[in-house]
């Protein structure tokens, strides 16, 4: 087993800890949510992830360079919608109507593991997110 494979087994296995981890969170969150419910940026923050991890399970098979890098474009607009869904969800619990919100003040929130769920969540996501940015690099540099 090289090292890129070693690697990319890692990210998937992140991958996977991540969402089983939003999967817990949605389904908190659901139970208490209101008409505002974010299903459609929802559906697409998961068609994305669960994109992105089918994309590097193909790369894990065919080590082809330019899968890795597709799985990890998708797997970033997955995030930015996740970051949104994580605003959404900090402006309905604390009752804030504007469409602004302060990303420190709900990162702090997030990560002050008041709800150990969303907060391993985003942790794990965020590990995932940047050994798979390790992995495009690292691969493009030895794989030819």
């Amino acid at each position: 087993m090289t090292l890129v494979t070693a690697l990319a087994g890692l990210t998937l296995l992140l991958l996977v800890m991540t969402s089983i981890l939003g999967v817990v969170s949605l389904s908190t969150w659901r139970r208490h949510r209101n008409a505002s419910f974010p299903t459609k940026r929802v559906a697409a923050h998961i068609a994305l992830q669960v994109a992105s991890t089918t994309f590097w399970v193909a790369f894990l098979v065919a080590m082809r360079t330019w899968i890795a890098w597709v799985a990890f474009a998708v797997i970033t607009a997955g995030q930015v919608l996740g970051d949104l869904l994580m605003l959404a969800s900090y402006r309905a619990r604390h009752g804030i109507d504007s469409a602004a919100g302060n990303y420190v003040a709900v990162a702090k929130d997030v990560l002050g593991f008041s709800r150990p769920a969303p907060a391993l969540h985003a942790i794990v996501g965020a590990l995932g997110w940047f050994t798979m940015l390790g992995v495009c690099v690292f691969a493009t540099l030895v794989l030819r």
